[in-house]
């Protein structure tokens, strides 16, 4: 069936249930959505893409009218981390003699919305960070757009999505390293402290490997890496407790400069009595004391992902879709 021909009620068909189901799903309305099963909802996400329904049928036709603007979409803004994506970003375009959007959506039915109005017309093309969602969820989300003839490009999906073009940072082996180095170093109790709306990419998996691995007792995980003042709530909490970890790993540079102020407060020394670890390589990172040992990249541009979804947009010749690998290393400072 070709697109023109796909409507609401072409996706119930697929999907096996009620027009009314599909247009409660496609509403984005919490009110309604949550009448819906999560497995309903899979469903109907699988047909919508399956069947490359767009929901406003009248964006099909601005696909040819180029607005020279490129969509940046953030979960968060005002880290160090996405300040430096949407400096990448501006700069990159304006040098194409583009523009810039920055829009935050966190959720899939805010991102949802924001992807509607890069639809109708908002942008020429999306910058998205995905870490946040499933294979699944990414299709249902930017199928549309690329079905528009709208350019995609990932940040940080969980998994290669040979459709889409994207940037992978390989953040695993670095972490790796550094668990491995705390432990050889005589580190013996430990707390994560990670973000809560984005995947873990394997973090917490492989720290607890490493640890069983030496007979060591698991780590204390635990969400609040977004926002300094959790991070240190955290490491206030966890000092009161029976044992104290002498390693903290925090997935935010940011928030792990934080906790190394919180520390140097109560008079604990890092790190002869307590190492910390960010995760970033943030600039402040290294400007705080002691200065903070990351994990990160060692040049964390986006130039050149950019400058080819740009040329995606301009329909390039051979500006295929691909994966940008962006390899993280040990950054030894003084904190571990």
């Amino acid at each position: 069936m070709s697109r023109k021909q796909t409507t609401i009620v072409d996706v119930a068909k697929r999907a096996g249930v009620s027009a009314a189901t599909v247009s409660y799903v496609l509403s984005g309305k919490d009110e309604l959505v949550r009448r819906i099963t999560p497995e309903t909802r899979d469903r109907i996400g699988a047909a919508i893409v399956e069947l490359g329904y767009v929901r406003n049928q009248n964006a099909r036709h601005l696909r040819m009218q180029r607005t020279r603007r490129v969509c940046l979409m953030m979960p968060r803004i005002g880290t160090p981390f996405a300040d430096g994506i949407a400096a990448d970003v501006e700069s990159t375009v304006r040098r194409r003699s583009y523009s810039s959007v920055l829009v935050m959506g966190r959720d899939f039915s805010a991102c949802r919305d924001v992807v509607g109005q890069v639809e109708a017309g908002l942008a020429d093309g999306i910058i998205a960070e995905v870490e946040q969602f499933t294979p699944l969820e990414i299709d249902q989300l930017f199928m549309p757009l690329t079905q528009l003839g709208k350019e995609v490009l990932l940040l940080h999906p969980p998994q290669d999505i040979p459709k889409f073009s994207s940037v992978r940072q390989d953040r695993l082996p670095a972490f790796r390293s550094i668990v491995n180095r705390l432990v050889d170093k005589g580190r013996r109790s430990f707390v994560y402290i990670r973000h809560a709306q984005s995947q873990d990419a394997g973090r917490s998996s492989a720290l607890d490997e490493i640890l069983i691995e030496n007979d060591l007792p698991p780590a204390r995980i635990v969400i609040g890496a977004e926002r300094r003042a959790s991070a240190v709530a955290i490491v206030q909490s966890v000092l009161q407790g029976p044992v104290r970890p002498d390693a903290i790993l925090v997935q935010s540079d940011s928030s792990a400069v934080s906790v190394i102020q919180a520390l140097s407060r109560m008079g604990i020394r890092v790190p002869a009595e307590i190492a910390v670890v960010g995760s970033g390589n943030a600039e402040e990172g290294a400007l705080c004391f002691p200065a903070l040992t990351t994990i990160g990249p060692s040049r964390p541009s986006l130039e050149e992902a950019i400058e080819h979804l740009i040329d995606r947009i301009e329909k390039v010749p051979g500006a295929e879709n691909r994966t940008f690998a962006v390899p993280w290393s040990v950054i030894d400072r003084e904190s571990a």
